[in-house]
């Protein structure tokens, strides 16, 4: 890559600094000024995808609970445009590295990484070394994306990637810091293995503003990719339209929505510790939709049509194990009401999205495993 002058001279006053008289060696300043200008078109990226969130802003007033209303913008613009998926990841945990194989097919190579987080992102090729926040953080959804200068087309390479808490994260790493491969490996020595969902996607072009998986980005969703990419999750392609974010647990929570069709209601909740019910509608007064233990992992319930859904998250502990929500749903709405009822609101963190679908219907089709897991498929 070229160096712009302004970059040498920063180098240069830089190893002037304290009189040390050593002049900068051409490889130091080749090294150096790479560092320089990744850390700038990172903190511009990270910068404009913020101030597009911002930009873009639609509030949403929603009645019922202490929650806040999202001030999250329908899709995160980056300045690069979209390009072609050549790979991607999804993991449900933070702490461990990751190493993500691609063949660049031109000069240009993008990444992002989502998190439900809020954590940090480290990603390592060659000599290069990025790190962002990411995540949900201070009422933004923040995602990590650069350009790996060190991919060369036709070229098979290995990206390293991990995701770690923020407290986690020396103090002497910052946003403005320019890391070495020896400080990833430092902070990596340092993670602890832990629940945490996160994705990473690598294209060929710009930086993709429509590859976040929409159980991550809860309060934006995701679009249809104009390359035909779908999204990590195996999603359908969905915008939200009510979204909240709360403080306290062992209480009712309604969120009233007006969806036109088919879409999904997702529940996420800081700890592991903790268990999400959800009613149907905003009264919430008929059978129960789902019972489940909420984490990083989050709880949704895929509906046909609704005005909204209601919503409690308590302690795991405080349900008793074994208790049967499933095979009598007004039952376990009556248990799960019940349970509520008898604890006291307590502080805790936790958020709830109301997304619609964009994929017409008639082309989605649902299966279930022996599990009971869900996996999608779309016809053309």
């Amino acid at each position: 890559m070229t160096h712009t002058e302004h970059d040498l001279r920063e180098l240069l006053a830089a190893r002037s600094e304290g009189g040390s008289g050593g002049a900068a060696r051409l490889e130091e300043i080749v090294t150096r000024g790479r560092r320089i200008r990744r850390r700038r078109w990172a903190a511009a990226g990270t910068l404009a995808a913020a101030l597009a969130v911002v930009a873009g802003l639609t509030p949403v007033l929603l009645s019922g609970g202490q929650g806040r209303a999202s001030n999250i913008a329908a899709s995160v613009q980056t300045p690069q445009g979209e390009g072609v998926r050549l790979a991607g990841v999804r993991l449900a945990n933070v702490g461990r590295k990751e190493k993500v194989s691609f063949t660049p097919r031109s000069g240009k190579t993008s990444y992002r990484v989502n998190c439900a987080g809020p954590v940090q992102t480290f990603v390592r090729l060659g000599d290069q070394v990025d790190h962002g926040r990411c995540g949900n953080e201070q009422g933004r959804e923040w995602s990590t994306f650069g350009k790996l200068e060190e991919a060369r087309e036709g070229v098979t390479v290995e990206v390293e990637v991990f995701t770690i808490p923020t407290s986690r994260v020396p103090a002497d790493i910052t946003a403005e810091t320019a890391l070495s491969r020896e400080d990833f490996d430092r902070v990596l020595a340092l993670a602890e293995p832990g629940p945490g969902l996160w994705e990473i996607a690598i294209h060929d072009g710009g930086v993709s503003d429509r590859s976040c998986s929409p159980d991550i980005c809860l309060h934006s969703g995701t679009l249809p990719a104009t390359k035909g990419e779908r999204n990590l999750a195996g999603l359908p392609n969905s915008h939200t339209i009510e979204s909240r974010r709360f403080k306290e647990i062992n209480k009712r929570f309604r969120v009233k929505a007006d969806p036109s069709g088919q879409g999904s209601v997702y529940v996420r909740c800081e700890g592991a510790d903790l268990y999400a019910f959800i009613w149907p509608g905003a009264t919430g007064d008929g059978v129960l939709a789902v019972a489940q233990p909420c984490g990083a992992m989050p709880v949704n319930w895929d509906f046909q049509s609704t005005d909204g859904a209601t919503v409690a998250v308590v302690p795991r502990e405080r349900v008793p194990a074994g208790l049967d929500f499933a095979s009598d749903l007004e039952k376990g709405a009556d248990l799960a009401r019940e349970i509520v009822g008898g604890l006291t609101p307590t502080p805790g963190n936790w958020e709830v999205a109301v997304q619609q679908w964009d994929d017409p219907p008639s082309k989605v089709k649902k299966s279930w495993s022996s599990d009971g897991k869900v996996t999608f498929s779309f016809e053309d």
